[in-house]
C-alpha cells in the first residue's frame, strides 16, 4: 500500500503557488544550457532542426510553466533531503504541498506538453526515417566516450556487494542495443513478444483513463489530507523513524490513523486496487518466465551474492506483508 500511496502524491493538488522564485533564475539558466549542449551532442546529426530549438520545444509554449516549476521542485527537493540520511514519514509529509502542485500541473499540462515534444520528434522522423536508429548509435557512442570508464570504476569498487555483481554481469552481457536486442530474440518467443506488446497497449489505455478520472472527480483534495494525516500518525510513533519500514512502529501509527476514523478515499482506493489486480496478473502470465530469468542471473552470481539476494527477498516480502495486514483490515468500503 505504501508505494501505492507515494505513488499518489505525484497526483494530488494543494495549491496554485509557484514554487519558484527570483533566486531560482540561474537555475535554470543553468539547465537550459545543459539541455542544449546536450541536444546537440545527441540529435545534432540525426535531427539538426529540433537540436537547434530544443530550448523552445521544450521550455516554451504548452511545456513552459511545467518545465519551469519541475526545475524549482527538483531544487526544492534536493535542499530538504540534502545531507539526510535517514528519511522519516514526517520529512515525507513535509513534502506532500509541493509533490501536490506537481502533481496539479501534471493533471492540467502533462498531455498538452507531451504532444508538443511528440509532435517536433514525429517532424524528426518524418524529415529522417533513421532518427531513432541514428540516436541510438550516438547514445551509445558518447556513453563509451564519456560515461563508461567512469561507471565501471564505480562498478568495481563495489565488486563485493550484491549490487556491484548485478551491474557488472549486466555491463558484461549487455554492452550494446544490439546485446539487448539478441538477448530479447533468444529469450523471448514471437508469442510471448506478442502478449507482452497487447498487455502493454491495454495498460497504457487503463493507466490514462485512471490518471483522467483521478485528476478530475475531485479526488485530489482527498487524497492530499489522507496522505499527510496517515504519515503524520506514522510519525508521531516514537519507534517509527524510518520510512523504509513500515512493520511494528509505522505500522501501529498507521492502524492508529485508521481506528481513530481515518479512511482511504474510495477513488484512491480504487487506484489501489487496480495496482492489486496489475499485479496478480503479471504473476499469472509472467511468473514462470521470470523465474526463470532470475534462475539465469542466479546462475552467475556468487553463493555470496545469491545469499544476500535472499535476505533482500525476505525483508521486501516481510514489509509487503504487514502492509498488506493494515490494508486489507481497513480498506474502505466501496460502491
Amino acid at each position: 500500500m505504501r508505494t501505492f500511496l507515494i505513488l499518489a502524491l505525484v497526483a494530488v493538488s494543494a495549491t496554485e503557488a509557484s514554487l519558484c522564485t527570483a533566486m531560482d533564475d540561474p537555475t535554470h539558466a543553468q539547465v537550459k544550457s545543459i539541455v542544449r549542449t546536450g541536444a546537440m551532442m545527441l540529435i545534432g546529426d540525426s535531427c539538426p532542426s529540433l537540436a537547434g530549438n530544443i530550448e523552445k520545444v521544450l521550455f516554451s509554449g504548452k511545456c513552459a510553466n511545467l518545465a519551469r516549476e519541475s526545475v524549482c521542485f527538483a531544487s526544492r527537493a534536493a535542499d530538504r533531503y540534502d545531507g539526510v540520511d535517514t528519511v522519516s514519514y514526517g520529512l515525507l509529509a513535509d513534502g506532500v504541498d509541493n509533490l501536490a502542485h506537481m502533481g496539479n500541473l501534471a493533471c492540467a499540462e502533462a498531455v498538452p506538453c507531451f504532444k508538443q515534444v511528440s509532435k517536433a520528434v514525429k517532424k524528426c522522423i518524418k524529415k529522417n526515417p533513421k532518427f531513432v536508429e541514428q540516436t541510438i548509435a550516438r547514445a551509445e557512442e558518447l556513453y563509451r566516450m564519456r560515461a563508461q570508464a567512469q561507471v565501471e570504476e564505480f562498478v568495481n569498487s563495489k565488486s563485493d556487494t550484491l549490487f556491484g555483481e548485478i551491474a557488472s554481469l549486466a555491463m558484461s552481457e549487455f554492452g550494446s542495443v544490439a546485446d539487448i536486442r539478441n538477448f530479447v530474440n533468444t529469450y523471448v518467443n514471437d508469442d510471448l513478444k506478442s502478449q507482452i506488446q497487447s498487455d502493454a497497449q491495454a495498460a497504457a489505455g487503463q493507466i490514462a483513463a485512471l490518471a483522467k478520472e483521478f485528476c478530475g472527480n475531485g479526488c485530489v483534495g482527498e487524497t492530499a489530507s489522507f496522505v499527510k494525516a496517515l504519515f503524520r500518525s506514522m510519525d508521531a510513533e516514537a519507534t517509527c523513524t524510518d520510512a523504509r519500514y513500515f512493520c511494528d512502529g509505522c505500522q501501529s501509527g498507521a492502524n492508529n490513523y485508521f481506528n481513530a476514523g481515518g479512511d482511504i478515499p474510495c477513488c484512491l482506493d480504487k487506484l489501489i486496487q487496480k495496482g492489486i489486480e496489475a499485479y496478480d496478473y503479471v504473476a499469472e502470465s509472467y511468473g514462470e518466465q521470470v523465474a526463470e530469468w532470475a534462475d539465469l542471473v542466479s546462475a552467475e552470481l556468487s553463493a555470496k551474492a545469491n545469499a544476500r539476494a535472499a535476505e533482500i527477498r525476505d525483508a521486501v516480502l516481510e514489509q509487503a506483508t504487514c502492509i498488506a495486514a493494515t490494508y486489507n483490515t481497513h480498506k474502505p468500503t466501496c460502491a
